[in-house]
């Protein structure tokens, strides 16, 4: 009976994809012959068809998607305007576009969704945020534009959460974030060297040519991408080298993955960004102590041979590093880390004269999203903000440091995913990602990750005992 059933559904949605496969056809055959092939249409029509293949694919339409989600952080500052202050990025309208089909496939049905308390405890305020809407004046769009951003993380656990219940798009989803990180990474180097690969690109890449900081640091612009933001992909996906390096074994991919990692750090060095240099340093040391030792060891060598290699090669770096010890120590110099100070004194000023907020975008771009917070939506908020992310990671580091659980696979993924955790904190402390989805969304996809990994891990003892093949036939 069911599987009649199924027949009928399946030949109900055949014609449907014909037909609409032939309306699609006739469309853009009628739309080239008056207006001609460019850029902007072979992007449409590529969209268009991912679109179809998602939808109709049924669960491997899903699953196909979500990968390709992540695939599409590459695509940086590309977005799509409605107002000035308000742009949408393809990457949110791709998740919004998941949520759908998978409630038209019934996967939520068969897979228990749920949030985290401190989730539902924060939701509300994102809700009262809107009061200066009563009043008539207020910047709709702008407003409109950071809370969306927060939301995101909603439609972001629910996909993770039905993807992932398959274990091998673990592997999956790792693979396609490191992929992104090196495509970076790759068109950052050669965009520092060899600026005249302008004119190779010249609709995707509009000014490479290298610029001085007033320090006289030569940073990287990351023209393809959009900005030396790009480098904050990097750092969070810099750690799933420790889970490639388990998955491919054999020495042309350890090879490949020394490669890529490498032009990692050199991307994140050459971005210019001092509070990620001393990310990756934080990242290295922990996973030298706690991390696999050889592995550990590894990371070690690479990052001091970038280093000690980028340090030669990149003009004034030792200024650049004085000014960001300055900068750490309280004592900024240089004019960046003088706004920095000023704006974060400002938005403590504001969150201590208006603690139940000042609503959504009042604060501006703070750099530190805790601070924005508190200015936006009031201290409380910002406590459950805060009091979020330090339980989760509290939580995820119990696991993988401290007991014998990660002698299994998933014990090495979620200290792989506890290293890129620690990253999520530090760029929501120092540098702000709520403002723009493209930097808001490779955050809130790692926190997605970690969440879904305590989920599917409540138990670090059973673990020891348990562990989990990742490199098995089943996740292969």
């Amino acid at each position: 009976m069911s599987l009649a059933l199924r027949k009928i559904q399946l030949g109900n949605r055949s014609p449907l994809a014909i037909g609409l496969l032939v309306l699609g056809t006739i469309a853009i055959d009628v739309y080239l012959t008056g207006n001609g092939l460019s850029y902007k249409e072979i992007i449409v029509a590529f969209g268009a068809g991912i679109v179809g293949v998602i939808i109709f694919g049924g669960e491997r339409g899903i699953q196909f998607g979500f990968v390709l989600w992540v695939l599409t952080l590459a695509l940086g500052y590309r977005t799509v305007e409605v107002t000035p202050a308000l742009r949408l990025h393809p990457s949110e309208l791709l998740l919004w576009l998941l949520v759908p089909c998978i409630l038209f496939h019934r996967k939520l049905l068969r897979n228990r969704i749920s949030f985290p308390m401190w989730l539902w405890l924060f939701v509300p305020f994102w809700v009262l945020a809107w009061w200066p809407m009563i009043f008539g004046n207020a910047p709709w769009d702008k407003m409109f534009n950071e809370c969306r951003n927060f939301v995101l993380l909603i439609p972001l656990m629910i996909v993770a959460s039905v993807v992932l219940t398959r274990p091998n798009f673990w592997r999956h989803l790792l693979i396609a974030l490191f992929l992104v990180s090196t495509w970076i990474a790759v068109m950052g180097v050669a965009e520092y060297w060899f600026p005249q690969i302008t004119g190779m690109f010249p609709a995707f890449i509009k000014d490479a040519k290298a610029e001085p900081t007033a320090d006289g640091f030569v940073r990287a612009q990351f023209s393809f991408w959009g900005s030396q933001t790009a480098t904050f992909i990097c750092a969070l996906a810099l750690p799933t080298t420790l889970m490639l390096v388990r998955w491919w074994r054999q020495p042309w991919q350890r090879l490949t993955l020394a490669v890529a990692s490498t032009l990692q750090l050199l991307a994140i060095y050459i971005g210019g960004y001092r509070s990620i240099w001393l990310l990756v340093l934080l990242q290295m040391m922990i996973a030298s102590v706690f991390g696999i030792k050889k592995h550990g060891l590894m990371l070690a060598v690479l990052c001091l041979l970038v280093a000690v290699a980028g340090y030669q090669y990149v003009p004034n770096s030792h200024e650049r590093l004085m000014t960001g010890i300055a900068a750490f120590q309280g004592k900024p110099v240089d004019h960046s880390a003088l706004d920095r100070k000023d704006r974060a004194l400002e938005a403590v000023d504001q969150a201590i004269s208006s603690p139940f907020g000042n609503g959504w975008s009042s604060a501006g771009w703070v750099h530190s999203d805790f601070l924005q917070v508190a200015a936006n939506l009031g201290i409380l908020a910002a406590f459950v903000f805060l009091g979020g992310y330090l339980y989760t990671l509290i939580r995820v580091g119990q696991r993988v440091l401290f007991a014998s659980s990660r002698q299994g696979e998933r014990g090495h993924l979620g200290f792989t995913l506890f290293l890129s955790f620690i990253a999520v904190g530090w760029l929501l402390a120092t540098q702000g990602v709520e403002v723009l989805p493209q930097l808001a969304l490779p955050v809130w996809f790692i926190w997605a990750l970690v969440d879904v990994w305590l989920k599917q891990t409540p138990e670090a003892e059973r673990l020891a005992y348990e562990p989990v093949n990742l490199s098995s036939p089943a996740y292969v």
